[in-house]
């Protein structure tokens, strides 16, 4: 069956219960309080079916100019509007502020209900029907039919309810596929089942042992049961009214105001950037710092307002603003929310979410401001692209994408692509991110200007250490900058030498003088053999020089620095091959033969077979070395 919320709006006692009630055969003023005082103070819920066959859940909203915050909180999730009006009375002012609540969120689709004609001649009521058509002028429901019924007579009920039923035929379907949202409306508990939650499921699905998350309380919670209009059922989607029975939880943590959505769907926050409009009827300007009471979904949240691009609202104007909350919520990009005003309570403007997770803005800052138009009025291709150059260098996968614009992450997935075939975005394989492709061709840069600034100060040495190439780009993250490294060298722009970096055409050139001095000690520790020289020794050869052709032939593995002393590699190979010789023909071999095999001493020997260890070549046992075998290594690796 597909379903459908329907809400009331309008001044006090102009007939809204009576209305629901003739239409749905429920009373919707529940609490003993309402019945006694005949009034509405907090929303009421009933339902009936439409001709089509569609189940409209209605959500009786108080009418009082002192429960406009309970009426703001029922008109979360409507589809649709009866804004009614007496006959006898006409437009009156809450009616006024009803329809600029109405129209700040974005309620397109409504019915005027003329009520109680029975009370009026029919003149009066034409002359009452042209008002309220030119009162409706500006109104995102200004078009919607009028019909004239009485709740005490029933007449102009059947034409209601085709009226409805024709109206909602035009209204948009609910957003089933994404991500669940429900905001609360209401929490009690039930003996003998706990914690209930009631509110419209505004997007989404929603079953029977799903795991849920209460923002902005970022607690998860599994739905053990759920009703809709009293019967248990097993699943619900978008446009019904449910009832939850939830566990993991207590009463007390939940308010109106909370919602439930999808773990990890949304995430909390005290800021809002938005698109602000200020009522004409407001009575001054709207200064910046404002403090006004924001409300959102059901929740009602004192906030300042920060004016972007302007000194002062005027009535009537428009302009970007950040909210800046004094407690944290969720919320989404296009959430329409209401501010009304400190004290006294009255509504003043409301408008569309932009970003709803913005940092801390300077006014005025064309570069913000600029973002915050192009998010505001671009396409889903360009606010992602937009959202990629904000991140700068940090990547951001496409689920963290479709979060933020509380889209499906299959359609941000795609808008990827297309950005990644155009050539404006880069993926990370590593980590299934992306990075604006500016930000990675600018590393990249960086990456290559470090690389040849390092070889200009170091030219003798033969790379340049991460550790130190990494510093000379920070901050940049890991991911993005291992990425950039694979792809210079596939491109053959650079190449990796031992745990260092260089340019793939860097070559090491050497003077004559150079030249002689790296020779003299290759020579000197190639003729030692296991009796090698010291680091001291071998840079007596040229203190000018020596330092830096040590480290050239150290890094070149020319020569290899064990403890201290300096040997050749073709000593080190010599004494491989000596003790794998050994070792096969006689078994472990201690620090003794090792010693007498290659005529030394043991403060040569010693750190040479130490050496060996580490690299894998031996493993010492005992007072005895074996050889590593193939498998060792290959689990070591």
């Amino acid at each position: 069956m597909e379903h459908a919320i329907i809400g009331t709006a309008g001044h006090v006692d102009h007939g809204k219960t009576a209305l629901i009630k003739r239409l749905t055969g429920i009373d919707t003023d529940r609490l003993p309080e309402e019945q006694e005082r005949e009034l509405s103070i907090d929303l009421g819920f009933a339902y009936f079916d439409l001709p089509s066959g569609v189940r409209a859940g209605i959500v009786d909203v108080p009418g009082h100019e002192r429960f406009v915050k309970n009426m703001l909180a029922g008109a979360t999730g409507m589809d649709l509007v009866l804004l009614v009006i007496a006959a006898d009375e006409g437009v009156m002012p809450q009616t006024r502020e009803h329809r600029d609540i109405l129209t700040l969120l974005g309620i397109r689709y409504g019915v005027i209900v003329l009520t109680k004609i029975d009370l009026s001649d029919p003149d009066w009521v034409d002359m009452v029907e042209d008002d309220v058509r030119s009162e409706m002028r500006g109104a995102s429901f200004e078009a919607a039919p009028i019909v004239r019924v009485s709740a005490s007579t029933g007449e102009g009920f059947p034409k209601l309810v085709e009226t409805i039923d024709e109206v909602y035929a035009h209204v948009p379907p609910r957003d089933v596929s994404g991500p669940t949202r429900l905001w609360i409306d209401r929490v009690f508990s039930v003996r003998g089942f706990g914690t209930v939650v009631t509110g419209t499921l505004s997007r989404g699905r929603l079953a029977e042992d799903e795991t849920v998350e209460l923002l902005p309380q970022q607690s998860t919670m599994r739905v053990r049961a759920i009703q809709v209009h009293g019967e248990p059922v097993q699943a619900v989607s978008a446009a019904q009214r449910v009832a939850l029975n939830l566990s993991r939880t207590e009463s007390t943590a939940m308010v109106r105001g909370n919602l439930i959505a999808a773990p990890g769907a949304m995430q909390p926050t005290s800021m809002l950037d938005v698109r602000l409009r200020f009522l004409a009827s407001a009575r001054k300007v709207l200064a910046n710092r404002t403090r006004v009471r924001l409300h959102i979904g059901t929740a009602e949240i004192l906030a300042r307002v920060v004016l972007l691009d302007c000194d002062t609202l005027l009535p009537g104007a428009s302009c970007l603003a950040q909210l800046r909350l004094e407690t944290v919520t969720a919320a989404s990009a296009r959430d329409h929310f209401v501010i009304r005003s400190y004290s006294p309570m009255t509504t003043i403007g409301g408008g569309e979410i932009i970003d709803p997770y913005p940092r801390t803005h300077r006014r005025y800052d064309e570069r913000i401001i600029g973002h915050l138009l192009l998010a505001e009025e671009g396409s889903p291709r360009d606010v992602v692209e937009q959202a990629l150059r904000d991140g700068g260098s940090t990547p951001i996968t496409a689920a963290e994408l479709a979060r933020r614009m509380q889209r499906e992450p299959t359609d941000i997935e795609a808008v990827l692509h297309e950005l990644r075939d155009q050539g404006c975005a880069r993926h990370l394989r590593t980590t299934d991110s992306y990075v604006h492709a500016e930000h990675y061709d600018e590393l990249a840069s960086k990456l290559l200007h470090a690389l040849d600034e390092y070889h200009a100060h170091a030219p003798l040495k033969l790379s340049m250490p991460k550790s130190e190439l990494q510093a000379a780009v920070a901050p940049v993250p890991a991911a993005i900058l291992e990425e950039v490294i694979a792809h210079l060298r596939e491109a053959g722009r650079i190449a990796i030498h031992r745990s260092g970096l260089r340019l793939a055409d860097h070559e090491v050139r050497l003077t004559p003088q150079q030249e002689a001095a790296s020779r003299r000690m290759e020579e000197q520790a190639r003729r030692r053999g296991f009796g090698p020289p010291t680091r001291s020794e071998v840079l007596d050869i040229d203190r000018e020089n020596a330092p830096a052709l040590l480290a050239l032939a150290l890094d070149r593995g020319t020569l290899l620095d064990v403890g201290g002393f300096i040997f050749h590699k073709d000593s080190v190979e010599r004494a491989k091959k000596l003790i794998r010789k050994h070792i096969t023909d006689h078994g472990p071999m201690t620090v003794s033969q090792f010693r007498d095999l290659t005529e030394s001493s043991r403060k040569f020997v010693v750190p040479l077979l130490e050496h060996l260890d580490r690299i894998r070549f031996t493993r010492r046992q005992g007072d005895v070395r074996v050889l590593v075998s193939r498998d060792e290594k290959s689990k070591c690796e």
